[in-house]
């Protein structure tokens, strides 16, 4: 049997639980140096990384498809009944009709269709992608707007040609 040990004063016991709460064991805080620095360091980042990621799939802009007319739709009419072509936009003169951009043939009897050049008016067939007069490229999709030319063929107005 172990000898008895005497038992000690209770102001010596309370300072000795004392010590213990007061100064550190600092061998088995620095062990747990590396847990610390995972849960109260790197797992705070890891999360704020993850929920910014989260938030940005949710409320980032998706592209949108635009469904342009896939069917052939009537051309305006001049007040004389005659049928006005946009530039740029295919067409059927002998049916009155526009296509999208993507349509090369007339859907009622196969013909090719025709595209009018948006810089000089000239006429060809949708199949053309280049004006042979003035070397305009026909885009898809193209806004009906013209372009304005000078008429002294020089630069615009506050322009200057290059040297």
């Amino acid at each position: 049997m172990p000898p008895a040990t005497p038992p000690s004063d209770p102001w010596s016991a309370f300072l000795d639980w004392l010590t213990t709460v007061l100064v550190p064991d600092w061998g088995g805080l620095i062990a747990l140096l590396p847990w610390f620095l995972i849960l109260f360091v790197i797992g705070p980042l890891v999360t704020l990384l993850l929920l910014a990621w989260a938030w940005h799939l949710l409320r980032r802009r998706r592209g949108r498809v635009r469904r342009t007319a896939t069917q052939a739709v009537a051309a305006p009419r001049s007040p004389e009944g005659a049928p006005l072509f946009p530039v740029n936009v295919p067409y059927c003169e002998e049916h009155a009709l526009l296509y999208p951009p993507q349509a090369r043939r007339c859907t009622v009897d196969g013909h090719g269709l025709l595209v009018t050049c948006p810089v000089d008016g000239t006429v060809r067939a949708a199949d053309i992608r280049t004006c042979a007069s003035c070397g305009t490229r026909f885009i898809l999709g193209a806004g009906a707007r013209s372009l304005s030319v000078t008429s002294t063929g020089g630069p615009p107005d506050g322009g200057a040609a290059v040297a």
